[in-house]
């Protein structure tokens, strides 16, 4: 006999699973959708990641460092095809990995110019007050993290983790059609607001020193210092020039630096000039920039920028590997 029993519907608490699973899918879709969405959106490393594959045949002369070099060296200015590829906060870890990864890209890349400021061989970016930029990298350049650890946050994993879901659902009411960099030019120059004006005198000056005060560590020594050697060693072993430099700095912030630290960088310097032949240019008191080419007491402003990079661009004339010196040299009348 056929059985008639009409199907049970789900119990309350069936409902309720139905409802909760229902509920996270609708939820990891959308997820997903915004993770989508924020990986479609250009940021200071893919623009720079994408412009410099662009002119990856062009460029000869290549700048890395943390924000004094990312805002305070306009390419432009520079003879030849330059190209910045420093950034905020990068640390020599992320020079010499980024370096690792553009440079059999950039065949006729003749000069790098390396940021050695005051802070330069004194941090990490994972010990720094923007140590989210780590996954930055990790996100677009595929940067090994230099801990373990870091790997259990989200953020390696997760654009919208890392940027924040407030700024994802900006980006979303805007259909995706922004950019998280629109300062950063065709070069990877990034030129700083003109409304960005922060004031110069010896109160702000320590202020600013406080702060990086705060994330140098003298533990890091040894390993920046084996790390600039390296970069060193590598660029000059292909004949490519070196050019280690000291941006310019407002004297209130260079009376507040530690001289234990800047003289340790300076023999870390002086040593790798000797063993290598790279040349380093100290700029750090520059009287021919005025106060108004300043952002802060050791940042330039889009005006210094282009400023100082004509100073370093007449100081370093056009950029020719070792080969090409070696001929001027031979030729009649060559320097």
């Amino acid at each position: 006999m056929p059985n008639s029993e009409p199907a049970r519907s789900p119990t309350g608490m069936g409902r309720l699973w139905l409802r909760l699973l229902a509920f996270f899918l609708l939820w990891a879709v959308f997820w997903a959708g915004l993770e989508w969405g924020m990986a479609r959106m250009p940021n200071s490393h893919s623009i720079k990641r994408d412009r410099l594959r662009a002119l990856a045949g062009e460029v000869d002369t290549l700048i890395l460092g943390s924000s004094e070099a990312y805002y305070g060296i306009s390419p432009h200015q520079l003879s030849g095809t330059a190209f910045n590829l420093a950034n905020s906060s990068q640390s020599l870890y992320y020079d010499e990995q980024l370096l690792g990864r553009v440079l059999p890209e950039l065949p006729h890349l003749k000069r790098v110019i390396i940021l050695v400021g005051y802070m330069t061989l004194y941090f990490e970016l994972y010990d720094h007050p923007e140590s989210w930029r780590q996954y930055q990298y990790y996100q677009e350049w595929h940067i090994p993290l230099q801990r373990q650890v870091d790997y259990l946050d989200l953020r390696p994993w997760s654009r919208v983790a890392l940027y924040t879901p407030h700024t994802a659902m900006e980006a979303l009411r805007k259909r995706f059609r922004m950019s998280l960099s629109p300062r950063v030019d065709d070069r990877g120059w990034y030129r700083v607001p003109d409304e960005d004006r922060w004031g110069l005198g010896v109160e702000e000056a320590r202020g600013r020193l406080a702060v990086h005060h705060g994330f140098m560590r003298e533990r890091y020594l040894e390993a920046n210092a084996a790390a600039l050697e390296r970069i060193v060693a590598l660029l000059r072993g292909r004949g490519i020039e070196v050019v280690m430099v000291t941006t310019p700095v407002w004297p209130t912030y260079q009376a507040g630096i530690r001289k234990g630290p800047w003289e340790r960088t300076r023999v870390v310097v002086a040593e790798l000039v000797r063993r290598y032949g790279a040349r380093y240019l100290d700029f750090q008191h520059e009287p021919r920039l005025p106060a108004e080419d300043f952002e802060d007491s050791d940042h330039l402003n889009a005006d210094g920028a282009v400023h100082f990079a004509r100073i370093l661009n007449e100081t370093l004339g056009p950029p020719r590997r070792d080969e090409d010196r070696s001929a001027s040299a031979r030729a009649p009348g060559g320097g």
